[in-house]
């Protein structure tokens, strides 16, 4: 009996691991390789007065991983920077 509790434990905790992977590779995926981007791209292209990155909006899965994350990072901090914003703007922070 103690076996089968057991069993049906690990089971438990296999799914929600699988669950939990299965999420953070969405977020990583979704938020930060897509969103990230193409918010991050235009403002790199203005800074840089359309020199930065080389790769067109559209290529991001073209662009080398230096490129790609500083790009995706540009983006991250300008979308916190506007959700700071708005919170301060609105009253809530």
């Amino acid at each position: 009996m103690e076996e089968l509790a057991d069993g049906s434990l690990k089971a438990v905790f296999r799914l929600l691991s699988l669950v939990v992977r299965s999420l953070i590779w969405l977020v990583w995926e979704l938020y930060f390789e897509i969103i990230a981007w193409y918010v991050g791209w235009p403002i790199c292209r203005a800074l840089s007065f359309g020199r930065y990155p080389k790769e067109a909006i559209g290529e991001s899965e073209d662009a080398n991983m230096f490129t790609s994350i500083l790009v995706s990072l540009v983006g991250l901090a300008f979308l916190a920077a506007l959700a700071v914003g708005l919170a301060q703007l609105t009253g809530g922070g």
